[in-house]
């Protein structure tokens, strides 16, 4: 997950301008990070924005190279998204649950399969965390200070202790930072 310095993920009203989007370098690290992943995990609050998004990416003429090779990613992979309320998620790939999280995620750990990775939002990442299920943090930390906003460390109570593994500075200025939990 991209966040600020200071530990958001967006800042005030949902804004993440902030948020590097169509860096070479960067697009090249996650594309190698999602070699070993075969399922998405989503939050039902952000789920219409990033389809939405990725669909539309496909057929849009001013989308970036980066763009649309991800969207031709996002098109395959298999996406589990966690919601009470969406019945249907209008993309082939996506299925919806609406079970206990901590305990579909554990089920899904158990299956055959590379890795997984949460894909967002807050509310889901939080709950991850705080569940103890995250086997490894990959957070791409952005040079700059936002202040407020939406923090999926927020309503982390817990003490998560954690083993570096590497950090990688990129031309930009971004840091991704992995970290495996102990």
């Amino acid at each position: 997950m991209q966040v600020s310095l200071d530990g958001y993920i967006e800042g005030p009203n949902g804004d993440m301008s902030w948020i590097e989007k169509d860096d070479d370098e960067l697009w090249k690290d996650l594309f190698g990070m999602l070699q070993s992943v075969d399922l998405f995990l989503l939050g039902g609050g952000m789920f219409a924005d990033y389809r939405n998004y990725w669909k539309q990416a496909l057929h849009n003429p001013t989308a970036s190279h980066n763009e649309v090779a991800y969207a031709r990613l996002a098109e395959k992979r298999k996406h589990i998204v966690f919601s009470s309320t969406i019945k249907d998620p209008k993309w082939d790939n996506t299925q919806i649950v609406n079970g206990n999280v901590e305990e579909e995620i554990k089920k899904l750990k158990q299956e055959l399969g590379q890795d997984i990775q949460v894909v967002g939002g807050a509310r889901l990442a939080s709950t991850v965390i705080a569940a103890g299920l995250v086997d490894e943090y990959r957070l791409t930390i952005n040079p700059i200070i936002i202040g407020s906003g939406k923090s999926f460390f927020k309503d982390q109570w817990a003490r998560h202790s954690l083993r570096h593994i590497s950090t990688k500075v990129l031309n930009n200025g971004i840091m991704v930072v992995r970290y495996r939990a102990k």
